[in-house]
């Protein structure tokens, strides 16, 4: 959450800092600001609450000139969102100039002694503003800026990526993290930059450096950067990442939405990761992952939040249908709540779109404290968890994904987790080769079927807008499709606000069913396979005490078309007569698109923001 950008070098900084911070903007939009050290030496700090259209509106009027400065787009965490709470922040004569991500968890001790001891003043609401002022009091003191800021964190505890300027080191940013990314961009003609995502870098250079907790950088004007070991005064000779996301996502093109493009992106990265991962003669490869990660391996944890949790829960089946291996599917933030029970032949699958979800990095730390193993599934490579993982990394390839709401991530992570579990079901020969055939090969066939469902969108429009008045939807799904409901439900809230709540079908008379009426629609996947005709009697449950029924179902259902209110219809998966266990086994990729439209096309048609949806963000580096 939230978003650090800077820059120093021999251009105008600010131009810089709210082209990054635009790209950046999916991480938070309460508030945004920019702090500029002028070349009269001044620390000029600019900022305003809501989107960052309204700091550049700002700063428009504003003749703000340095080659130094950092910037702010934040996801409130301490103090609402306001002018005053907005970063960066400063001590009392703005000779220090602060952002921040993250926690500092000490924040009220840290300022109850400023206060007593120094007669601070604070101004915002904030947890950060301390930083800033216990590092201009270390100034004060007759330390450097670097010194000041290495104190300083000796005395904060909690989660933090800090971008510090001041008036003592003018041509310098400063930088440290712990436990929360940040990244160095090194650029031509000597220019240096900073962000927490480097993404915000992708249209000024390729070439990142990864800050590892502790780290100390120094940016400074010349070109010049060095970067130091905090606890031991180390000097360090850095990794130069090379970047390889193209540019080109970052542009809508002709869709209204980069969500809808997004969604319109899932068959092609689909076909790509089959492409890479599954060959002609369908044997499944992850090159350069260390295959002995799975030795002997007796039990599956797989942590996520979110989006990502829904697709390890359909892992999860995956997993013990395919492998016969016990597995379980944990909230990351919940498996941090009590001890982890894992050792040495404990799998930890950690997904995560960003590689920087905090509550999933914080779990995989304790297990791997256990003596755990770990792979993890990620759209960034040069990520935290992936370099965690070193060698057991399965990257989605989702290119950079815009929109808050995750779409096609999840398919990309949900492709993953098949593909991990024929390979393993492979090594453990719990499914037969006709089966392996069927699966594999069937697989190949989802990114065409998949673009069959999205020609259909302008139907799936017309259906749902007659609901577009109702305040509460339950979503309903058996077996491997509980998942998807869940998911749906996700989809609906982030993007309408309508409350909405995923159900396994069967588990609605065992209470949720006394919340229907006539105003509380519910959305049923109804798809070919062994659990069809429960879910179909429990959608009939539903109708029968009043409430509207939207149902997905196959080409060609006579009996759930009969029962329903409004069906969307989806083109059949590939048949398996010979296993008809197998029936539904890659259903989740089309049951899914429908849901994902409905969120769009109600949140469109209310006028909802649909990429920025309320008080969310992208990557949730806060536990």
């Amino acid at each position: 959450m939230c978003g650090i950008v800077g820059y120093v070098g021999q251009e105008n900084a600010l131009d810089f800092l709210l082209n990054s911070l635009k790209v950046l903007e999916y991480r938070g939009y309460d508030s945004s600001g920019v702090a500029i050290s002028s070349t009269d030496h001044k620390i000029n700090v600019v900022k305003a609450k809501g989107k960052l259209n309204n700091l550049i509106n700002l700063t428009n009027g504003l003749n703000i000139q340095g080659n130094v400065g950092i910037g702010h787009t934040r996801w409130a965490t301490q103090g609402v969102p306001s002018d005053i709470n907005a970063h960066p922040h400063s001590n009392s004569n703005c000779s220090v100039a602060i952002v921040h991500n993250g926690i500092i968890s000490n924040y009220i001790d840290l300022k109850e002694e400023l206060v007593s001891k120094h007669n601070i003043e604070f101004t915002s609401e904030t947890d950060s503003e301390v930083v800033a002022h216990l590092i201009g009091v270390y100034i004060e003191e007759g330390l450097s800026t670097k010194e000041a800021l290495i104190e300083s964190t000796k005395k904060i505890k909690g989660s933090y990526a800090l971008s510090v300027i001041s008036k003592e080191d003018p041509g310098k940013i400063l930088l440290t993290c712990n436990d929360a990314p940040l990244v160095v961009g090194v650029g031509k003609n000597k220019d240096l930059y900073c962000a927490s995502d480097s993404a915000a870098l992708l249209k000024y250079t390729n070439q990142i450096i990864r800050l590892k907790d502790h780290q100390i950088a120094e940016l400074s004007g010349n070109g010049e950067f060095t970067i130091m070991d905090s606890h031991n005064g180390d000097f360090i000779s850095p990794e130069v990442q090379t970047m390889n996301f193209d540019p080109f996502h970052l542009d809508k093109g002709e869709y209204k939405h980069f969500l809808m493009k997004e969604i319109h992106e899932q068959p092609s990265i689909i076909r790509n990761l089959l492409g890479i991962h599954l060959d002609q003669d369908l044997n499944i490869n992850f090159e350069g992952l260390d295959e002995a990660v799975f030795n002997d391996i007796n039990r599956i944890i797989i942590i996520g939040c979110g989006t990502a949790y829904y697709a390890g829960l359909i892992g999860k089946y995956l997993l013990e249908s395919f492998s016969r291996i016990p597995c379980e599917i944990e909230f990351a933030s919940e498996l941090l709540a009590r001890p982890i029970l894992a050792d040495e032949r404990t799998l930890v699958v950690a997904i995560s779109q960003s590689g920087e979800t905090a509550d999933t990095l914080m779990a995989v730390k304790s297990a791997l404290s256990k003596g755990a193993r770990l792979l993890t599934i990620t759209n960034r490579p040069e990520s935290t968890l992936a370099a965690l993982a070193q060698n057991t990394t399965i990257l989605i390839r989702a290119g950079i994904e815009v929109s808050v709401a995750a779409t096609k991530s999840f398919t990309a992570q949900v492709v993953c987790m098949y593909l991990l579990s024929l390979h393993l079901a492979a090594k453990v020969k719990e499914l037969n080769p006709e089966e392996l055939k069927w699966l594999k090969s069937s697989l190949r066939a989802i990114p065409l079927i998949m673009e069959q469902v999205l020609s259909r969108a302008e139907e799936y429009r017309e259906k749902i807008l007659p609901f577009a008045n109702k305040t509460s939807f339950i979503f309903l799904g058996r077996g491997i499709n509980y998942p998807v409901a869940m998911e749906g439900a996700l989809k609906l809230k982030e993007l309408t606000y309508v409350q909405a709540t995923g159900y396994a079908s069967g588990e609605m008379k065992h209470g949720p069913i006394a919340t229907i009426d006539e105003n509380v629609p519910t959305v049923s996947i109804l798809l070919p396979g062994p659990t069809y005709h429960k879910a179909l009697h429990n959608l009939i449950e539903a109708k029968t005490r009043g409430a509207p029924s939207i149902a997905i179902v196959a080409d060609g259902d006579k009996e759930a078309t009969r029962e329903a209110n409004v069906v969307f219809s989806v083109p059949e998966l590939p048949r398996a007569d010979e296993f008809p266990h197998l029936q539904d086994a890659l259903s989740p990729f089309v049951s899914v698109v429908p849901l994902q439209l409905i969120a769009y096309y109600l949140a469109e048609y209310l006028g909802k923001d649909v990429d920025q949806p309320r008080n969310l963000a992208k990557s949730v580096t806060v536990e």
